[in-house]
Formats: C-alpha cells, structure tokens, sequence
C-alpha cells in the first residue's frame, strides 16, 4: 500500500465516523449520509471499504 493510498483510506475512515456521527445527532438524513459516502468513496478511492 502506498502513502497515498493509506492517506486515503484514514481521511475516508475518519469521514465515515464523522457521517455516523452526524447522523446519529440527526443533523444528516440517512439519504444525504448515503450520498455523501458514496461522494467520498469516488473521491478518495479508498482500497479499504468500511461497513
């Protein structure tokens, strides 16, 4: 794994717990976490895919 990809992988992890969090304090709708994940994983491209 390149320092790329392992950057990648801890900025998508971290912004995944983030989405959760946000969620779960209902500032996101579950629709709009989807979206955002999913904006995140074109972006950032991560080799490690987290539930």
């Amino acid at each position: 794994m390149s320092r790329t990809e392992l950057t990648d992988n801890l900025t998508f992890a971290a912004a995944v717990q983030m989405l959760a969090q946000l969620a779960a304090q209902g500032f996101l709708s579950a629709e709009e976490q989807a979206r955002t994940r999913q904006e995140l994983e074109r972006k950032l491209r991560p080799t490690l895919i987290l539930p």
